[in-house]
């Protein structure tokens, strides 16, 4: 996987979390959740693997880097938004293609980074999504039933997200230039014309972002640690 960088973000607050540590700094199997979520990717073959920090936690990431042994792993410093950390990572990668991913998303599998990235090298931008399944509702701006959905056609994206390098900087310097700010990077490759590719993931490839997600977090932790 010589042809793709990985930029694995970990540069968020994580005020939703509610926890008194930013929730990049929880403790996953014995070690921070990015932690646990570079080694994993670097299990699945990846070569290149970049961390993106908050920059109050540079020192403290390479400490932590360093004491797993993953020495060659590079860090940077985020800016003041996801979209402005993602370019601070675009800087470091030189290779064809670029994948974004949150390091608060730990349970990505090895077939769904492969068939998001094999979809990216076929078309040019990919992202792992999940089809919508509940019933949306839109709501008056408080708990009342204002508009129902139809959730034919939705779906809820993921990470990794893979772009043509390319692409994803034409992108990011067209949303400078406007100053624009998406939600993600799939978002900024639309402004310029460019199709992202839907591939299905798993529905279990969650972004731990509030407290019923760290209960399921330390439910897998207790089944599965034991072995990793």
């Amino acid at each position: 996987m010589e042809e793709v960088a990985v930029l694995v973000m970990a540069a968020g607050t994580g005020t939703r979390m509610g926890a008194t540590e930013r929730k990049q700094w929880l403790m996953l199997c014995g070690r921070p959740l990015f932690i646990f979520t570079v080694e994993r990717l670097l299990s699945f073959g990846i070569t290149s693997c970049l961390v993106v920090v908050h920059p109050t936690d540079l020192q403290r990431a390479r400490i932590a880097l360093d004491e797993r042994g993953l020495y060659a792993v590079p860090i940077t410093a985020g800016g003041v938004d996801r979209q402005a950390s993602v370019w601070e990572g675009l800087q470091f990668a030189k290779t064809r293609y670029v994948a974004v991913h949150d390091g608060a998303r730990p349970f990505l599998t090895q077939a769904d980074f492969s068939a998001v990235l094999k979809e990216a090298i076929a078309t040019g931008a990919a992202t792992l999504a999940h089809p919508v399944i509940d019933t949306l509702k839109r709501s008056d701006g408080s708990t009342k039933v204002a508009q129902h959905i139809d959730r034919e056609g939705l779906w809820a994206v993921q990470t990794p997200q893979v772009f043509l390098r390319e692409w994803l900087y034409e992108a990011h310097v067209a949303a400078q230039v406007d100053n624009f700010h998406g939600t993600d990077d799939t978002v900024l490759l639309a402004r310029i014309g460019k199709s992202v590719s839907l591939v299905r993931g798993s529905k279990w490839n969650i972004k731990l972002t509030d407290q019923d997600d760290l209960a399921y977090m330390r439910l897998w932790e207790a089944v599965s640690c034991g072995s990793d």
